[in-house]
């Protein structure tokens, strides 16, 4: 698990590429976001129409760790790093993670803020201050009161603790959850998401996960200021993800015992519910792995990639953009060397003379007429 996530992004077509922008778009966020929020309290309101350029590159940098994380639970053990492209899809599952985070602290901010209410009250609200601290001090003596308040606080204190460290640990399983079903909702079930983070496979790559950020923050820290430690920082945070993935995605294979789908379902799990389960099939989609009736991806060209499945779309693959390749600048299609030696995708010059699809190759992507096709003079 360990050695698959730290050379995924080596094993990537674009490990440079997905580096250095990774790298400059992190820059960017720990640069523009603070610099915004000191701005808006206290500089003017002003700046708030700068907001979706400052938080940009921080949402997309948290919806790459969603991809991430996504691409590993599909993938298990042989994930690479998916590319860096498709920025808006990004931005989405970035905000995504962030609401996903914020429900997940709701709890703890709610407790707080009736601490620091109770706490108004006792200092400027009805409650007379001082007669309080009279009874008390009657009671327990005359450090009663400073006792009192120090149990109080170390009381809060450890329960914030606890709670932040909960947090740490279920958050990446809901993450998990919610990058590998697609639906928000599916990453705050609190039975799927305890399912998960209940497991040996998850409680593994999540201990590796954070052993992995601590030696590379370690490392990362004192390059930053050369702004390599940026690009250190960002490497970092993918293997860790990809360590959380991978121990999620062991977790929700566990099969149909688990209330889970596995991640090659028969043609009867698939595509049979079974009686008197009335909404199996939108379970089946909103569980672990996104399950198709040809695996966890859905629609593979002949020979191709498979389609990614995209956040926020239900599950449903993406064909509104070129494919990965295409993107990066690795593939681009070329009717001279289809027709010489054959489609890499999977469509030979035989499949277009006879009227091939060549959507179905290119991962769903309509790439339109060709270019010598003959146009209507008329």
């Amino acid at each position: 698990m360990l050695t698959g996530a730290a050379t995924a992004l080596k094993r990537t077509d674009d490990a440079a590429g997905v580096i250095i922008v990774g790298g400059v778009v992190t820059l960017l966020a720990w640069a523009l976001t603070p610099l915004w929020l000191a701005g808006v309290l206290f500089v003017s309101p002003v700046f708030l129409v700068a907001t979706p350029v400052a938080l940009a590159p921080w949402l997309v940098v948290r919806g790459y760790f969603v991809r991430v994380t996504r691409h590993a639970v599909d993938a298990g053990a042989a994930a690479d790093a998916p590319p860096l492209v498709a920025w808006g899809e990004l931005v989405r599952d970035g905000l995504k993670s962030v609401l996903l985070s914020a429900a997940l602290l709701a709890p703890l901010a709610g407790g707080l803020a009736v601490v620091v209410g109770a706490a108004a009250a006792l200092v400027a609200g009805p409650v007379d201050p001082t007669s309080v601290a009279a009874s008390v001090e009657s009671t327990l003596g005359p450090n009663g009161p400073a006792a009192v308040a120090a149990v109080a606080g170390a009381a809060v204190a450890a329960l914030v603790g606890a709670y932040l460290l909960a947090f740490a640990y279920v958050r990446p399983a809901a993450l998990a959850v919610f990058a590998a079903s697609g639906r928000l909702r599916s990453g705050l079930n609190p039975r799927r998401v305890v399912g998960v983070a209940a497991t040996g496979p998850y409680a593994t790559g999540w201990m590796l996960g954070v052993a992995a950020l601590a030696v590379g923050s370690a490392v990362a820290a004192p390059a930053i200021p050369l702004v390599v430690g940026v690009a250190v920082a960002f490497a970092v945070r993918v293997v860790a993800h990809g360590l959380y993935g991978r121990g999620a995605g062991r977790a929700m294979a566990g099969g149909p015992a688990d209330g889970r789908a596995t991640a090659n379902p028969g043609p009867e799990s698939a595509d049979a519910p079974s009686p008197g389960d009335a909404d199996s099939g939108r379970d089946l989609a909103d569980s672990g792995r996104v399950v198709s009736d040809r695996g966890p991806t859905a629609d593979r060209g002949r020979d191709g990639p498979p389609t990614p499945v995209v956040s926020g779309d239900g599950g449903r693959p993406v064909r509104d953009e070129p494919p990965a390749a295409v993107q990066v600048g690795r593939a681009v299609p070329v009717e001279g060397d289809h027709d010489a030696a054959g489609d890499d995708r999977g469509v030979t010059a035989a499949d277009r003379d006879a009227g091939g699809d060549r959507s179905d190759s290119d991962g769903g992507f309509e790439w339109g007429p060709a270019l010598d096709d003959p146009e209507d003079k008329g």
